[in-house]
């Protein structure tokens, strides 16, 4: 897994969800059914500011070159949007409350007491060392006992032990770089202009 740099931040991104479920649409005019399926996951499309060749362009492109082969994983771009200070205290990570939880309900702890996870909110569920991506679902509130129980916009696609972390600062999505070709263009001021996707691989 080839981590990109966190550093400069995305000038544009554009995320969308892989949706594997479908619609159902009779031809005698019937009720038109949709099907639900587990997986449903993100990618997101980036386009960062000229990058300076010298110091930065050479090692984002060799990197999002060897994460077409190895997956890549990076810094979900926040852009304007401040998640504020949702952790207990510093250094203690937010965490799966309890184990065997499944669905799109999640309860979690060590969240700062009143906390407000607003709805859309980004955020990375690490499992084993694998960052699977998601947004809140619904508006909530931490209670004063620093628990909660969220509501994900998707369904849980891997079973989250006791203790699995949650990123809500520093949301991270990870897959394959993914496009016909890694490609980019040297301007004549030195710099790199790049735009590339990730595509979340489960």
């Amino acid at each position: 897994m080839i981590l990109l740099p966190s550093w400069p931040g995305a000038q544009s991104a554009t995320p969308r969800e892989l949706d594997f479920g479908g619609f159902q649409e009779p031809g005698s005019g019937a009720e038109v059914t949709r099907f639900n399926r587990p997986g449903n996951r993100y990618a997101v499309s980036v386009t960062m500011p000229p990058l300076d060749n010298q110091k930065l362009g050479r090692i984002w492109v060799n990197r999002l070159i060897k994460g077409r082969k190895l997956g890549a994983r990076m810094e979900y771009p926040l852009l304007d949007f401040d998640p504020g200070a949702p952790n207990l205290a510093s250094g203690v990570p937010i965490q799966v409350a309890g184990a065997g939880q499944a669905g799109q309900l999640l309860a979690i702890r060590n969240v700062a007491p009143g906390y407000a996870f607003k709805e859309g909110q980004p955020f990375s569920l690490e499992i084993s060392g694998q960052h699977y991506f998601d947004f809140i679902a619904e508006s909530a509130i931490v209670g004063l006992d620093g628990t909660v129980t969220i509501e994900l916009t998707q369904m849980l696609r891997a079973d989250p032990p006791d203790g699995a972390v949650l990123h809500i600062t520093k949301p991270m999505i990870e897959g394959f770089v993914r496009g016909d070709a890694i490609a980019w263009e040297l301007a004549l001021r030195r710099t790199v202009g790049l735009s590339f996707e990730i595509q979340e691989s489960r």
